[in-house]
């Protein structure tokens, strides 16, 4: 649930989501459309770095994970680096298998409708994604990619998951492309209400200033 959290101390930022996993119903996604949205997603887009960052911050000071890699800033380094490499892992992978495969991991959120529709809608979309033919099918790409990704950093830890630790954080880190795909579908709806509440007190402190 860390990104989650992330989302609600972040709710007020002035800045609206500029995700660069979703797309439009129409929108083909070809070998060359594939590489730049990767190419984005991975290395160019800032504020997917920013969630990076974000992401390692609150697990290393707020959810403990700190103690696993020292202490103080040298620990907190020690921890982003491999989130990093990680995430590049992850990426690369859904790049290479969802060309083989032809599928479409890309997430299309709803943006209208009943919250526990569109609760069950990012739900699905985590698993699920469009193939060749058009039609919705299991996620073949993102899942290898979660898997390979995992694999391959939990060798970086200080203390490797191993047995039913290891296969718990697999299926761990499939479904939390759950709470990636909720926060592409509520983030809007949550920004506005942030903007709302941030205008409403500068509004009250100018009242009050008067």
């Amino acid at each position: 649930m860390r990104r989650l959290a992330i989302l609600f101390l972040f709710v007020g930022s002035a800045a609206s989501p500029q995700d660069t996993q979703t797309a439009t119903k129409t929108q083909e996604f070809g070998l060359k459309t594939r590489f730049r949205w990767y190419l984005k997603r991975t290395y160019i887009d800032p504020r997917s770095h920013a969630n990076l960052i974000a992401d390692v911050t609150a697990d290393d000071f707020i959810f403990g994970g700190l103690k696993r890699w020292g202490s103080g800033l040298s620990g907190w380094g020690r921890s982003l680096t491999p989130a990093y490499g990680e995430r590049v892992i992850d990426n690369t992978t859904e790049f290479l298998v969802g060309a083989f495969v032809g599928d479409d991991a890309r997430y299309r959120p709803m943006q209208n409708g009943s919250l526990v529709g569109r609760g069950f809608h990012a739900t699905e979309g985590a698993f699920t994604a469009r193939g060749k033919n058009g039609r919705t099918q299991l996620a073949y790409s993102r899942i290898a990619a979660v898997a390979t990704s995992i694999l391959i950093a939990n060798q970086w830890h200080p203390h490797p998951a191993t047995g039913n630790n290891l296969s718990r954080t697999v299926v761990f880190g499939i479904t939390d492309k759950v709470q990636g795909d909720l926060l592409q579908e509520f983030s809007p709806d949550l920004t506005r209400i942030g903007r709302g509440i941030w205008r409403k007190i500068r509004h009250d402190h100018k009242g009050i200033s008067r």
